[in-house]
């Protein structure tokens, strides 16, 4: 963001002012407020969010700290400007805070509105938040523009409904991008997200239903909570390509419907990706070791996989940007025939472009584990001296991990 000091927003408000006073622009400003007018001596304008609600937001020039209502919007702020970030929607563990910007951690948690939390109005106004984003992983909805309402009403401060849905990703970072005053890049990330949709979906999306990998997405400490194909929460599945082989109905809210061991053996799936149990609190070892599992084929076959979480989940938590990597994974996972690219340099780029990390390739096998050919077989490699190490203490409360576990973020 560039910087402008007092003296030099005078400065160009006057040379602005002369240029509206010779074409004209000042005749009607006695009388009258403009656009133009608010942009240069207000330091402020007015655009129409997607919920199709007139917001008077402050101008790019003048926007020096803004929050949001949700873990899946900040990681949008991050990724196209993370130095307006006044606070973390959500407590990040140490090894995610290896793969953030320097200071991340010293940031206060001032809250998310998802899974029912709320958010810490008065430092959201004692920080001098100047702008609030309201982002959903699916339309819009009544709740949401009702919860946009009552923040705003209540702080006084602005909040920018943006429909975030998978299919409009790149759209909302073109929106986003013109909010933030960095279209530049906003338009790269939106090219690069289209390109890896159309890469992906190019080369599964014929699969007959019939021939696809079945996969279970095994949810919380035991294994035994996932999502349906309805889910948000699963749709990094279906768009790689895979057949969900979960049929429960889908868990309002957070999601995580409960199924039983018996039902998950019953569907026998070729695949199951697991939650970590360091990062998440997952099942993952649980279900590669116990025997209670190992009837079914994706144990006997080796072919658990440990959903990559660091700095955010790949697959769905939050259900944002982050699947983008979770699409690639999974698609070349399942199909590496059909969707051929080397998954270290695929990570190692969108890790680059998205969140200004330049990650080793002990880096990315680690992130990769037995996801990276041979599949089922740990990738073997000798860590280097700038490798972090992705296990261990995570630096988390038992709230934190509660949080983490049930999904809350």
């Amino acid at each position: 963001m560039g910087e402008i000091s007092r003296r030099g927003f005078v400065k160009a408000g006057g040379a602005a002012a002369l240029a509206l006073a010779a074409a004209g622009g000042l005749a009607g400003l006695a009388g009258c407020r403009s656009e133009a007018g608010d942009a240069v001596f207000r330091g402020e304008r007015t655009i129409t969010d997607d919920a199709g609600r007139e917001v008077t937001i402050p101008t790019p020039d003048a926007l020096e700290s803004v929050y949001y209502t949700s873990a899946l919007a900040q990681v949008f702020v991050f990724t196209l400007k993370p130095e307006l970030m006044a606070g973390t929607a959500f407590t990040f563990t140490k090894q995610e805070l290896a793969y953030l910007p320097e200071g991340t951690g010293d940031l206060p948690n001032m809250g998310s509105l998802s899974g029912n939390g709320e958010i810490d109005r008065e430092e959201l106004m004692a920080k001098g938040v100047q702008l609030v984003f309201s982002i959903s992983g699916i339309g819009l909805t009544a709740s949401n523009i009702s919860d946009a309402d009552k923040l705003q009403k209540q702080t006084g401060i602005p909040v920018v409904c943006i429909d975030g849905s998978f299919d409009k990703i790149a759209n909302a970072y073109r929106f986003l991008g013109d909010i933030l005053g960095t279209n530049e890049r906003a338009e790269e990330l939106a090219s690069f997200l289209e390109d890896i949709y159309a890469d992906v979906t190019a080369a599964v999306g014929t699969i007959p239903n019939d021939e696809k990998i079945s996969l279970y997405y095994a949810e919380g400490p035991l294994g035994l909570q996932t999502e349906p194909d309805v889910s948000q929460h699963a749709l990094t599945f279906e768009i790689a390509g895979a057949r969900n082989v979960a049929a429960v109905p889908e868990a309002q809210g957070l999601g995580m419907s409960n199924v039983s061991l018996e039902s998950v053996i019953s569907w026998n799936p070729e695949v199951i990706v697991a939650w970590d149990d360091v990062v998440r609190g997952g099942a993952d070892e649980i279900i590669r070791t116990k025997e209670a599992w190992s009837t079914i084929k994706a144990v006997q076959d080796g072919r658990v996989y440990t959903m990559p979480n660091i700095p955010y989940a790949w697959c769905d938590r939050p259900p944002g940007v982050n699947r983008f990597i979770g699409i690639q994974w999974v698609a070349n996972m399942l199909y590496p025939d059909l969707y051929d690219i080397d998954m270290v340099e695929a990570t190692q780029d969108f890790y680059k472009r998205m969140y200004w990390v330049d990650l080793s390739t002990d880096e990315a096998l680690a992130f990769l584990g037995n996801s990276y050919p041979p599949y089922g077989k740990q990738a073997k490699y000798t860590p280097s001296a700038d490798f972090v190490d992705v296990t261990g203490d995570t630096g988390l409360s038992s709230d934190d991990i509660s949080e983490r576990m049930s999904g809350g973020y």
